[in-house]
């Protein structure tokens, strides 16, 4: 049997998700995770409840009036996934494409538009990285979906809500993907209610530090939720995150703390960098910088020498520079990058 030959014909063009490399032993600064790691009441409930695992997840109610109560909106406004990545999936099933995102931004959404079989237009950012709503509509053309990330990964910049409203204001179906919300401060959560063509998509990965448990959710009028619900899969989320995120949800107190120190590591990140290279300032956990006249791949590999991983991503199309990413750590994890750094 020729396997290609029964395949959907554009599966085999599409490149494959590349995740931050992790290394045993190393410091990982390379996926922008919260390295401090949960609430020691995530902890406790994945202990209680892991001799639970031959029931079927049953807590998602319970879990949809949690995080409804944390965001400021109804049960009716939330659906939970298997991270914010099946989420996307979820809405690209539901809603008629084209497609359509800006470049450089989260590598998901071209991939799964391409998976599902619909076109993907990216539409690149200003030189210096910065989101122009009118040039951005006018790439898009006659995209029906629109994603727009806030912060933007890769780069740590926030959209201006003046410019996410120009683009929710064209009556398309616009993702607003606010997976370092938390970092950032900066929500378009409130502006649903009167605007029922807007996703916003959060996740529990970042600041809850929940990302090996695989928990994200949508935000947006209970119409576009109900369609949502009909395309997910039963049970997609499971029982150990169920409990996860409802006990992180119930020490908000523990997340700030540790995203307060997320937010100073990220300052002494930028300014271990600033003193050799070009990053960008960021409203994420992470920085994103131009390492030239060293490749990304040479600078990666002088970390690796102290047993640090960064996330490299080399040359982007249309902007000059060679690009890595790097996430804040812990304070200790950041001492031993800046010190690394300085003997670059």
């Amino acid at each position: 049997m020729n396997v290609r030959e029964r395949m959907r014909p554009w599966i085999g063009e599409i490149s494959n998700y590349v995740p931050g490399e992790y290394r045993e032993g190393y410091v990982k600064l390379a996926s922008n995770e919260n390295n401090y790691g949960p609430s020691p009441k995530v902890v406790e409930a994945l202990r209680q409840w892991s001799g639970r695992t031959q029931i079927y997840p049953y807590r998602g109610e319970e879990l949809r009036e949690k995080l409804a109560e944390y965001v400021g909106v109804k049960k009716e406004n939330i659906v939970c996934g298997n991270g914010s990545d099946e989420l996307i999936d979820l809405v690209v099933k539901a809603f008629k494409g084209p497609n359509a995102g800006s470049y450089p931004s989260f590598a998901e959404y071209p991939i799964v538009s391409r998976i599902n079989g619909e076109k993907y237009t990216p539409v690149k950012l200003e030189d210096d990285f910065a989101f122009n709503a009118e040039k951005f509509l006018a790439g898009a053309g006659d995209c029906n979906l629109m994603f727009l990330c806030t912060p933007n990964n890769p780069t740590g910049l926030s959209i201006p809500e003046g410019e996410i409203m120009k683009v929710v204001e064209s009556g398309k179906i616009v993702v607003v993907d606010e997976a370092y919300y938390e970092f950032s401060g900066k929500t378009v959560v409130g502006r649903i209610r009167d605007n029922p063509n807007m996703i916003v998509l959060r996740t529990m990965a970042k600041s809850f530090a929940l990302a090996g448990l695989r928990i994200g959710y949508a935000v947006a009028d209970p119409e576009v939720i109900e369609a949502l619900l009909k395309v997910k899969p039963p049970f997609n989320v499971n029982t150990l995150a169920e409990a996860a995120a409802i006990a992180a949800l119930d020490d908000i107190e523990y997340m700030e703390e540790t995203v307060k120190k997320v937010k100073l590591g990220k300052e002494a990140i930028y300014k271990a960098l600033k003193g050799k290279f070009k990053p960008l300032e960021s409203d994420s956990n992470f920085v994103f910088a131009d390492v030239t006249p060293m490749t990304s791949e040479e600078f990666a590999e002088k970390l690796l020498e102290a047993r640090i991983t960064v996330r490299r991503f080399g040359k982007l199309e249309g902007y000059p520079g060679d690009y890595v990413r790097v996430n804040a750590g812990t304070e200790e994890e950041n001492m031993k990058f800046a010190e690394a750094l300085s003997k670059m």
